[in-house]
């Protein structure tokens, strides 16, 4: 089977698995999602009345089923998570699902909340049409996000769509603001050197001259270059302009440019890597930046 062929067995199967007291009250549909990098992700959603829909991907899924794993009981495991995703109160002889609450997004809720996410325009072409973003230049925009809830595993957030941005009424330009004036307070940029990391690579001369930029919480960490005044922090750190290399959604390489001998070969590594070695969805781009100090400007190298 392929994905298509999975997708379509999926809703035969989940509606045979789904408790017979349910069968009938929910309909199942496939849903095909744009997300990052414009990758189509594969779902189902569970309809139930006018309660939210949840959906859920069968990608990772399908990768399950292609390590010879039973699709049977891969989604009879995907029905038990749905089943267990609703609290269930007694209501006489049958139990009821209780619908999840509709959170509250406007403005005025989710100001706090409001982060960014750096992505690189050349692989989300068919994605930026889908959301509002700010172009930073060089290839690179911003997307906003809002920071739904955390836990012990971490936060999950969500990109403003222009669907959310139309029903919510958002003054995009407001929305970004606010999104970058909560940038070090909600997820901090890091800056660490890398000698660990890079011992035995053969792009820079000295270990010591690389650094990795990221966050606090390291998921698109490479947004951290375009916090206010990171570009400077850095140049003043390394006290000569810098090279940044785009190693995946989560962060960049920076190098400084005394060190680089090769941009031509530089360029063709980060390309190379981008098609072999960093997985589809976490490519960022494939421009390099180079930030000038004198003039604090950045460019693509």
């Amino acid at each position: 089977m392929n994905i298509n062929e999975f997708t379509a067995f999926a809703v035969e199967e989940v509606l045979k698995c789904l408790p017979e007291e349910m069968r009938n009250s929910v309909s199942v549909q496939t849903a095909e999602v744009m997300k990052i990098n414009d990758q189509i992700m594969h779902g189902l959603a569970f309809h139930k009345g006018d309660e939210p829909a949840p959906t859920f991907y069968l990608d990772e899924l399908f990768e399950i089923y292609q390590r010879g794993e039973d699709p049977k009981e891969i989604l009879r495991g995907l029905v038990d998570t749905y089943v267990d995703c609703y609290a269930h109160e007694d209501a006489g002889n049958e139990e009821v699902p209780i619908p999840a609450e509709t959170p509250d997004l406007s403005y005025k809720s989710i100001r706090k909340r409001i982060g960014v996410r750096l992505l690189g325009m050349d692989y989300n072409k068919k994605f930026l049409e889908t959301v509002p973003y700010r172009d930073v230049g060089n290839g690179y925009a911003l997307v906003s996000e809002i920071q739904v809830e955390a836990s012990d595993d971490g936060v999950f957030s969500t990109v403003i769509t222009n669907a959310m941005a139309e029903e919510y009424h958002y003054d995009m330009k407001r929305v970004f603001d606010t999104a970058l004036e909560n940038a070090w307070r909600t997820n901090a940029a890091s800056f660490v050197r890398a000698e660990e990391l890079m011992n035995g690579d053969d792009l820079y001369e000295e270990a010591e001259s690389c650094w990795v930029l990221s966050t606090s919480r390291q998921r698109f960490g490479a947004t951290a270059l375009f916090y206010p005044g990171t570009q400077a922090m850095i140049a003043d750190v390394l006290n000569e302009d810098y090279i940044a290399i785009p190693s995946s959604l989560h962060e960049f390489i920076i190098v400084r440019k005394s060190v680089i001998s090769d941009s031509h070969h530089l360029r063709q590594l980060v390309k190379e890597a981008n098609r072999i070695i960093v997985r589809p969805e976490d490519v960022l781009s494939d421009n390099i930046l180079y930030y000038c100090k004198s003039s604090q400007s950045i460019s693509v190298l």
